[in-house]
């Protein structure tokens, strides 16, 4: 993946990302970190990086709105999953957004901490989407930062993870999988689903209902991923 990435950097704007989607969790999501930051092709030392990261012009704002939203609980109902601290403390926020040059758009899995969204919008999509007339909301756990003259937008929100008992996991295996998979399924329907605050949310909301069913199932993927959308999240709980 990294050489590809390398080698499209001179045919690749400021306002476009080599690769539009990717769905790590944490551990992956550095290990993607360390390869673009120390790697053979040195990514974060070419130009492409630096006109990105100049465009988005983070700055000591960003970094005050990480340190109020890693003061929240990481579960809306259980506070001994503990704070949002770990965005911070393990460099969750930090890596994204050094990572969105590359991929537009991260969907980081945090297992019983949640899902992150960090993604940036550029260019003429910018200009028409609703992102733009967005502000960081500390309660609803998102960050939106507007770049340099307006002309993009990066977009850092935390969606804590669904509560179910314990007594009602029958499997781990194939949770994440059933998520990425539904977000991919959307996207194809909906490409334009990250543009609108709304339909994000309904996306997520969407791919944790899969990753519930999966982990009441017996099977590597629940079967009635096929009725997600009649399935009331009620029933799941």
């Amino acid at each position: 993946m990294f050489p590809a990435i390398a080698a499209s950097l001179d045919h690749t704007g400021p306002a476009t990302s080599i690769i539009s989607y990717a769905a790590p969790n944490t551990l992956e999501l550095a290990r993607m970190y360390e390869e673009a930051v120390a790697g053979k092709h040195e990514l974060t030392a070419q130009s492409h990086w630096w006109k990105v990261v100049d465009d988005m012009a983070m700055g000591s704002e960003l970094r005050m709105d990480l340190q109020q939203i890693a003061r929240l609980d990481a579960c809306l109902n259980d506070r001994a999953k503990g704070t949002l601290s770990f965005l911070v403390n393990k460099g969750i926020a930090q890596m994204a957004i050094h990572l969105l040059p590359f991929f537009q758009h991260l969907i980081i899995k945090c297992g019983d901490r949640g899902v992150i969204t960090a993604f940036r919008i550029a260019g003429e999509e910018a200009k028409s989407s609703p992102w733009m007339h967005e502000r960081t909301n500390v309660h609803q756990r998102c960050i939106v930062a507007k770049g340099r003259g307006g002309a993009s937008v990066t977009v850092l929100k935390h969606y804590p993870a669904l509560i179910m008992p314990g007594e009602k996991i029958v499997n781990v295996t194939g949770a994440g999988d059933s998520f990425v998979g539904t977000v991919l399924a959307t996207l194809v329907h909906n490409p334009t689903v990250f543009q609108h605050p709304d339909s994000l949310d309904e996306l997520v909301a969407l791919a944790q209902k899969a990753a519930v069913l999966t982990l009441q199932s017996p099977n590597a993927v629940s079967p009635l991923l096929s009725e997600l959308h009649r399935t009331p999240l009620s029933k799941l709980m």
